[in-house]
């Protein structure tokens, strides 16, 4: 359905008392309920509204490419339908770029929370706060956020599927200090991964903290798709013992410098292919002439020849 414009008696639907067809407010809208893309509905009638009440969640669908904003300080909210036929399942990988100052980004899937990016330019980003942001960006940044400090009355915009619309609520901001995790320059496009492993369940829901005034991000969601495999040795603990064992395992990367089966140095790797598990600290042969090195968390820190 086309969209309509109408004119409102105040700033915003939430703190309205009507709704008029012209800019004068002379001519009133018809009755019925009417909603701003805020996440919010109101029923007019006979020219009054009636009260607030929140819209069902609007999802947007995954792998359309990149939502970007560039403005001012805000939370933003964007909700994900990743689909529910029976092939929805495998890996969900969230892109997310920030300008050079720092952004907070967190995600929500099946009431779990996941905080974990790896940068193209210095591997592994993860806040250690339970449910908190990642605070990613230049540290050096003319504007960075500030443990200890809070942010308040921050606008609360939620994704329409065309642009960022302000719901009318605000939320007070306060970084811990295990929730930032700069780097010395722009970390250029982070990816996190998240396991999606039950078709029906299809709502996925990101949040985006800015608070430099200078906010700017892009994120893209990738729909779900079952990782690629590669060939490998089990873990060693270290490259010498590893290229010595026999290649007859399977374990599956999620790029983020590399490509699809081809792991590379910041990559996330794991040992299925719905990136759920991600693979034990240590050493693995994967080729006869080479070895990739695993950190703690599961990212590629070293690939070298044996």
């Amino acid at each position: 359905m086309p969209l309509s414009t109408y004119y409102l008696n105040g700033t915003t639907l939430e703190n309205s008392t009507a709704i008029y067809t012209d800019a004068a407010l002379t001519t009133c809208a018809a009755d019925g309920f009417y909603s701003d893309g805020s996440g919010i509905v109101r029923e007019l009638s006979g020219c009054v509204l009636g009260a607030v009440q929140t819209c069902p969640t609007c999802l947007v669908d995954c792998g359309l490419g990149p939502i970007t904003y560039s403005s001012t300080e805000g939370v933003f909210l964007v909700n994900i339908d990743l689909g529910d036929a029976p092939t929805d399942v495998g890996a969900v990988l969230v892109k997310f770029t920030p300008a050079s100052e720092p952004d907070g980004i967190k995600a929500t899937y099946n009431g779990v929370s996941y905080n974990k990016l790896s940068s193209p330019v210095d591997g592994y980003h993860g806040g250690t706060v339970l449910n908190g942001y990642t605070y990613v960006g230049d540290g050096g940044a003319t504007c960075v956020p500030v443990a200890g400090t809070t942010y308040s009355d921050l606008i609360r915009y939620r994704y329409n599927g065309t642009s960022f619309v302000d719901t009318g609520l605000t939320e007070d901001v306060s970084p811990l200090a295990g929730e930032l995790s700069f780097s010395a320059s722009v970390p250029g496009t982070l990816v996190m991964v998240i396991p999606k492993l039950s078709a029906s369940i299809k709502e996925l829901n990101i949040e985006i903290a800015g608070v430099c005034t200078t906010t700017s991000f892009t994120v893209e969601v990738d729909c779900p798709v079952l990782l690629t495999g590669y060939s490998s040795s089990v873990v060693g603990p270290d490259f010498p013992t590893a290229c010595g064992f026999a290649i007859g395992e399977t374990y599956y990367n999620a790029p983020v410098s590399g490509t699809a089966g081809n792991p590379a140095v910041n990559d996330w790797v794991f040992s299925d292919a719905y990136g759920e598990n991600v693979l034990a600290q240590g050493f693995y042969k994967i080729n006869a002439l080479e070895y990739i090195e695993v950190d703690a968390n599961g990212v590629v820190i070293t690939r070298a020849n044996c």
